[in-house]
């Protein structure tokens, strides 16, 4: 090349200092430019690029929002004291890959605006990196826009109500069988027996109005229909007119959909009336406060359940829970409800294992989605990517006095 007739060659020795090129800063330039460039790589392949909501190295936050006061006090504080039980023995054995479980709960009075309040409080304040155990169906329902439109997930909500599984929900996981699963398998109990003069006592409430129609549709499927129906409103205060009604008809078995003190008052006045039908209850129906209120009363009661058995010695969770609650000096506690905080804890814990090290949002929902059979020590969840409600086990249990409290 001729220099002097380059004109970059001239440019490097022009006497004007606005025509003098900058070799030294373009150089410092490149060189800022590498290294940033090489960090990004760094951080990408180490997965620190951007931390997830809810977890650092040392903690994963989880929220939930559940009745501890209200009409569904007792049924919520059991489900919560297996929930933290499950949760304080994975703490003391060091976490899921190092990282705590911090939980962030709320009492809701079981009112379902409290409920979106705290769920939208734990999401946008406190950054929790999921919802676990949210209870009820009023409740459940009013979070899931909120938690769609976050991308959070909601894991083993304690409802089983079949509009919370209706519609797919990238974001919902459950580890119940629905509601509907519970009634046709009482309709199928009672019919075998030949059974078929059915009464219906449902809680005027979203999960008792599911569960009327959980009722109708097993009965339908088998040509029948409930001979009376009767209505009972949340603080049971027409419990006493809605037993009178139902024994008016003289069934042979009454299906009793609802929990807390409905299901109290209802089965007290229907006592008194004399009628002697088989009463069948669902697995929210809290039988330990039955069996509290009741005493040898509530002898041959049937109540479906959807959790292994909290006082069997056949499965390894059921042993598990029930050592882990003594231990914890807990044993007042030790039941249905309670089973179900522990078993929803155990699953969460289990998915976070199989999400990884590096743990998001869409990670977790992926390890769910794989998980084909989660064995939670013989209680199994099957899930996979178009299957989020893990369990359809139901079985029939009944109360008998003395000993065991349930014989299956």
């Amino acid at each position: 090349m001729n220099l002097r007739k380059s004109k970059f060659a001239n440019s490097l020795s022009d006497p004007r200092p606005w025509l003098q090129l900058r070799l030294p800063d373009v150089r410092v330039t490149l060189q800022t430019v590498q290294v940033f460039a090489a960090l990004c790589v760094t951080l990408l392949g180490t997965g620190l690029s951007r931390a997830e909501t809810g977890v650092t190295a040392q903690t994963v936050l989880i929220g939930q929002s559940v009745s501890l006061t209200g009409p569904r006090a007792a049924i919520g504080t059991d489900f919560s004291e297996g929930f933290k039980v499950c949760v304080d023995e994975v703490n003391r054995g060091g976490g899921v890959f190092g990282r705590h479980l911090k939980l962030v709960q709320m009492d809701d009075g079981y009112v379902p605006q409290r409920s979106l309040s705290n769920t939208e409080k734990m999401i946008t304040e406190d950054g929790v990196f999921a919802i676990v155990g949210n209870l009820g169906t009023g409740n459940v329902m009013a979070v899931l826009p909120l938690l769609a439109d976050k991308r959070v997930p909601l894991f083993a909500p304690f409802t089983g109500a079949d509009s919370v599984r209706r519609t797919p929900n990238r974001y919902l996981f459950t580890v119940m069988a629905s509601y509907s699963n519970e009634f046709e398998k009482m309709v199928q109990h009672l019919t075998t027996l030949g059974i078929t003069s059915i009464a219906v006592a449902y809680q005027n409430y979203p999960y008792g109005k599911e569960g009327l129609t959980g009722v109708q549709a097993a009965m339908k499927d088998r040509q029948l229909a409930p001979v009376v129906i009767a209505p009972i409103e949340t603080d049971a205060r027409d419990a006493a007119a809605a037993a009178q009604a139902i024994a008016r008809a003289r069934p042979q078995a009454v299906i009793v959909a609802m929990a807390g003190k409905a299901t109290i008052e209802f089965i007290r006045e229907f006592k008194k009336t004399g009628v002697a039908a088989q009463l069948l209850l669902w697995s929210i129906a809290d039988t330990n406060l039955l069996i509290n209120q009741f005493g040898k009363d509530a002898t041959g009661i049937i109540v479906t359940q959807t959790m292994p058995a909290p006082f069997s010695e056949k499965l390894a969770v059921s042993r598990e829970f029930r050592r882990l609650m003594k231990a914890a000096s807990k044993d007042k506690h030790i039941g249905y409800a309670s089973m179900t905080g522990y078993v929803s804890a155990k699953a969460f814990v289990q998915a976070l294992r199989l999400a990884g090290p590096d743990l998001t949002r869409e990670k977790f929902i992926g390890a769910v989605e794989s998980a084909k059979a989660m064995d939670l020590g013989g209680f199994i969840l099957r899930f996979a990517p178009e299957r989020h409600h893990g369990s359809s086990y139901v079985e029939m249990t009944m109360i008998r006095p003395g000993g065991s409290l349930f014989v299956y």
